[in-house]
């Protein structure tokens, strides 16, 4: 089934990829470049499955050869891109895997108003790297994961103020063991944007969504919300976005699991949405941005969560050929404004991770980047928590860039 389902979501990416461009005009001309690298990185951690119990010391290498292909004319844009992960682990085979990431997205301006574009994506990976943050359980063993989606939306011009985007998205994720379960994503947005000055807009979004676990019981979860916001880009070097409002969710069926707790957070009912986004660039050579959401996710517990997530991003170039970096993530269930339904202390977990990193440009087409990790977790079910301390060296290597144009 898991096959059938991988072999489903590559069709519908490559399908999109050479069906999409005939919406252009084959009359126009067309440049295409191709960029290749390959990347070896060595690592070392402490904790390799961020686990309670089993601490699991390794070292490790992963050989990764990425490509970008990219087709672009006046009207249309394609572009296809793929990285292969090498994975070996000294001592810990059963933990080698090797990891595709495919992506695509196209751009097609029809008009002058009307704008089409089409995202997608094909993942096959493990929970050592995918889903560390993104689980109220603690990870004890590598499990595989099958990931694809695809995201079109149509963008129209209402008037030279005004500007209107339907978009919709399926995933579906599935796993290669029966602890983690296998779910559907599917819905629909609708964007309205309002420009009221040349550096400033008003925005509202409307979405519904469908949650559907790979579980007996035909159980599936109807969410629907709306938000407003605010967009201010005074500058290249600034931009700020924010929105907020409500969303209602809706469960219906039932599971008929053995464990109850696994398979209900109480996430249902009436809750508050929240987004916002800042970018700023302090000169020429330090920059930052900032991302913080409240928001539904889908989740391979079984159920749709709530989740807090803070990204922070600093970078400092302090010479021509050497960059300093410093990432923050942090993720939890909490409900700090106290209005979502039926939650408890039981159900609240909390995920961070601290990512210090040195870059240096060798020559122009070889660099090397060391970045050292911290990761902690805590799920209040029992006060379980569990960190890890993991250490990165990569040396990556650009490929010369291949080109050329037709008409």
């Amino acid at each position: 089934m898991h096959d059938c389902k991988s072999i489903r979501g590559l069709f519908v990416v490559g399908a999109a990829l050479f069906l999409f461009p005939c919406l252009g005009s084959s009359a126009q001309a067309q440049q295409w470049t191709l960029d290749t690298s390959l990347s070896q990185q060595f690592l070392y951690s402490d904790n390799l499955l961020l686990g309670r119990d089993n601490e699991i010391e390794t070292f490790g290498l992963v050989t990764s050869p990425v490509l970008r292909v990219e087709r672009n004319s006046p009207t249309l844009s394609v572009w296809l891109d793929g990285k292969f992960d090498f994975n070996e682990y000294i001592n810990h085979s059963e933990f080698n895997s090797q990891d595709q990431r495919i992506r695509l997205g196209i751009t097609d301006q029809v008009t002058e108003r009307s704008t089409l574009k089409l995202g997608g994506s094909f993942v096959r990976d493990t929970t050592l790297k995918s889903e560390q943050e993104q689980t109220d359980r603690f990870i004890d063993k590598k499990i595989g994961i099958t990931f694809w989606d695809v995201r079109p939306s149509w963008s129209y011009l209402l008037s030279p103020v005004d500007q209107m985007t339907l978009g919709g998205s399926y995933s579906s994720a599935t796993y290669d063991d029966s602890e983690k379960t296998d779910y559907q994503y599917f819905g629909g947005t609708l964007d309205w944007a309002h420009r009221l000055s040349e550096i400033d807009q008003f925005t509202a979004n409307v979405a519904y969504f469908r949650f559907i676990p790979d579980e007996p019981g035909d159980r599936k979860t109807d969410t629907i919300s709306a938000l407003v916001g605010y967009a201010y880009d005074p500058s290249e070097r600034l931009s700020l976005s924010g929105a907020a409002g409500l969303g209602y969710s809706i469960e219906s069926g039932h599971s008929t699991g053995d464990d109850d707790d696994n398979n209900s957070d109480g996430d249902g009912g009436l809750g508050y949405r929240l987004r916002f986004n800042a970018r700023y660039e302090l000169d020429d050579r330090t920059s930052g941005r900032i991302s913080l959401s409240h928001n539904s996710e889908p989740s391979s517990d079984g159920d749709q969560k709530t989740r807090n997530r803070l990204t922070i991003g600093v970078n400092h170039k302090m010479t021509p050929l050497t960059s300093l970096g410093l990432n923050l993530d942090y993720v939890d269930t909490f409900d700090y404004l106290g209005i979502e339904d039926e939650r408890t202390d039981e159900e609240e977990s909390r995920y961070a991770a601290v990512r210090p990193s040195i870059s240096w440009a060798i020559t122009e087409e070889l660099s090397l980047v060391a970045e050292y990790r911290f990761r902690y977790k805590l799920y209040d079910e029992s006060n379980d928590e569990a960190m890890s301390n993991s250490v990165f060296l990569t040396f990556r290597y650009e490929l010369p860039t291949w080109g050329g144009s037709e008409d």
